[in-house]
């Protein structure tokens, strides 16, 4: 009896998700096709959160890391309805569902070493073979549910609304024949009523229906996943590769260090002497000071792993050579910033000649981020309860869904400006391939520039109108767009 029972709260359960995920579909296909992203992504992320959290039934919250990342996750969806710059839509795109996959593994989950690579087949397990070994299930909730149907006696109440419905059928159709005889107005909208049928399209109706499906089939798929779990999956897997002899560390780390010194005293020669050292034959310090900024940001990103990788596997049986290990990988973290800079300082030299490009800007907020981390693991080197990856995670989360807040492109569109009025050269065309954000500053490049730039600005200008006209959905709401409206109309 009390299996039955269990089996019953089940299938209720089955069937509120399978109506929960097909709504979800439904507004899936309402918020997003044939429209501009806006609002309607958070409002759709928010429904999701809300559709998971009720269906594993979370009572409590315990401390997990992914209730944490429920912020990140608000704020990059929220993006999309203050920014427009379409990489960042691209990434958050496709950052926040993989940031809410990891976060209902963590809540449910709470234990789940998320510093882990095996975190990441973690993920794919269960956004994937996980949900489509639930995809029948939908299919036989619905037939269980048809079987205890058919095996539970009818009570009486049931009886009783049955009989109502059979007596008031006929009584309804009476009814209506008379009320449409009184009333022309009635008697027309009820005897137009199938027009509605025949004024649906099929060959719209059977996509978006496929859509609606396939949405709520996946949804359904992953959180019922979660109702199926007997237990926490909890993992602590032990490094078995901690085999890194630290003299053959030791000796790495040496020439890498004498060979960043070589570098570093080239650097301040060359480059931090402002060019009044002499350049080898061939080379100008403008030519000197364009070139290599990529490629000392690509060297960072190296020492970066070999700075990890060798805190993990370096052997620790002997207290000296690890602390000699430990002061060589300080002084490598230091040449690193030291290349941090040396690429900073190169990159504003170009800017200040060549213009800002979001591709520029970027690297500079990615070397920050840089400089951040090389900090974290200075103090991880020297102080081992420091959790070095949790710390670079939990930090470039958190810069990335900051930046997202920085009006890159408007900043973009400032700076060139003010190259512009010192100058007199500006390339229009790529400003005019910004983001909404760089709009008002178009607009005061126009009033102060020459014939060209305010004939290609008023064309991207008229362009910017025409998307805007297009969009009629309030599902497509976005501050910057509705700023620009406004100003548009206003100049």
């Amino acid at each position: 009896m009390e299996e039955n029972k269990n089996l019953e709260a089940k299938t209720k359960d089955g069937l509120y998700c399978i109506l929960l995920s097909l709504l979800l579909g439904f507004a899936f296909d309402r918020l997003f096709i044939d429209k501009e992203l806006g609002i309607s992504f958070f409002i759709f992320i928010g429904l999701c959160i809300i559709f998971f959290l009720w269906t594993v039934k979370v009572r409590s919250i315990e401390k997990s890391f992914g209730w944490f990342l429920l912020i990140p996750i608000a704020l990059l969806s929220f993006s999309f309805t203050v920014h427009t710059n379409q990489v960042f839509n691209f990434f958050n795109f496709l950052a926040v569902p993989i940031l809410m996959i990891a976060s209902s593994i963590l809540i449910v989950n709470p234990k789940l070493s998320w510093d882990k690579a095996s975190f990441i087949g973690d993920m794919l397990r269960r956004a994937v073979a996980k949900m489509f070994d639930n995809i029948p299930k939908p299919f036989s909730i619905l037939k269980a549910s048809i079987k205890i149907r058919k095996t539970t006696e009818m009570k009486e109440g049931k009886k009783q609304i049955l009989i109502g419905i059979l007596i008031s059928l006929p009584l309804l159709v009476i009814l209506i024949v008379l009320l449409s005889s009184a009333d022309m107005v009635f008697g027309y909208y009820f005897s137009n009523l199938t027009e509605v049928f025949n004024n649906i399209d099929t060959g719209e109706l059977i996509p978006h229906t496929i859509i609606v499906l396939v949405v709520a089939f996946y949804l359904f798929g992953y959180v019922w996943s979660f109702k199926d779990e007997k237990k926490p999956i909890e993992k602590s897997l032990k490094s078995t590769a901690e085999n890194w002899g630290s003299i053959t560390v030791i000796t790495v780390l040496i020439a890498l260090n004498i060979l960043y010194l070589i570098f570093t005293m080239i650097q301040f020669s060359y480059l931090y002497g402002g060019g009044k050292l002499a350049l080898p034959a061939g080379f100008t310090y403008a030519d000197y000071a364009r070139r290599g900024f990529f490629e000392l940001a690509a060297v960072t990103v190296i020492n970066f792993v070999i700075v990890l990788s060798c805190l993990k596997y370096i052997k620790k049986d002997n207290t000296k050579t690890l602390k000699l290990a430990n002061l060589l990988l300080t002084v490598l973290v230091i040449f690193t910033l030291n290349m941090l800079f040396s690429a900073n300082f190169k990159l504003t030299l170009y800017e200040a000649a060549f213009g800002y490009t979001f591709l520029r800007v970027s690297v500079h907020l990615f070397m920050l981020l840089l400089f951040i981390l090389c900090l974290v693991i200075v103090a991880g080197i020297w102080y081992k309860n420091i959790p070095i990856m949790k710390s670079i995670i939990v930090i470039t989360i958190s810069m990335y869904t900051v930046i997202n807040y920085l009006n890159i492109d408007g900043f973009i569109a400032e700076k060139n400006m003010e190259i512009y009025n010192q100058t007199g050269k500006v390339d229009v065309n790529y400003l005019t391939s910004l983001s909404f954000e760089a709009v008002p500053y178009l607009i005061e490049l126009r009033d102060k520039g020459n014939d060209n730039i305010k004939s290609v600005i008023n064309g991207n200008l008229k362009f910017r109108n025409e998307v805007l006209d297009r969009e009629k959905s309030w599902t497509e709401f976005n501050f910057s767009k509705n700023k620009v409206r406004k100003l548009l109309k206003s100049s």
